[in-house]
């Protein structure tokens, strides 16, 4: 008898711990394969020589130099590059056109 009430004590506590933990989302924002996909964030780094594309809401920190381009895909984003807070709406791009080489330290998108 002993043993039924520590059990069903238990499971009430569990119960009570899941209703006040808020649920997380499972996404978290990763790296991924460019292809010729639209929809991600890409990011021309180094001179504009390589490119990095990121998927799903989160934030990272990609540390990538001289970042001479970044499109947003179909994502909101907000990002620390070089010193400034960025932010972006779906479907926009900017461009380095002043050549600065800033870092993209940085980026969530929402």
């Amino acid at each position: 008898m002993k043993r039924s009430i520590s059990r069903i004590a238990l499971v009430v506590a569990a119960g009570a711990m899941t209703a006040l933990v808020p649920s997380l989302p499972a996404a978290a924002t990763n790296q991924t394969g460019c292809g010729n996909r639209t929809d991600f964030v890409k990011v021309w780094y180094n001179g504009g020589s390589q490119t990095a594309c990121y998927a799903n809401a989160g934030v990272i920190a990609p540390q990538l130099p001289n970042v001479t381009r970044i499109t947003s895909g179909d994502n909101n984003i907000e990002m620390l590059l070089g010193d400034k807070v960025k932010t972006m709406s779906k479907w926009s791009s900017i461009v380095d056109v002043e050549g600065l080489n800033h870092t993209l330290y940085i980026l969530q998108i929402r």
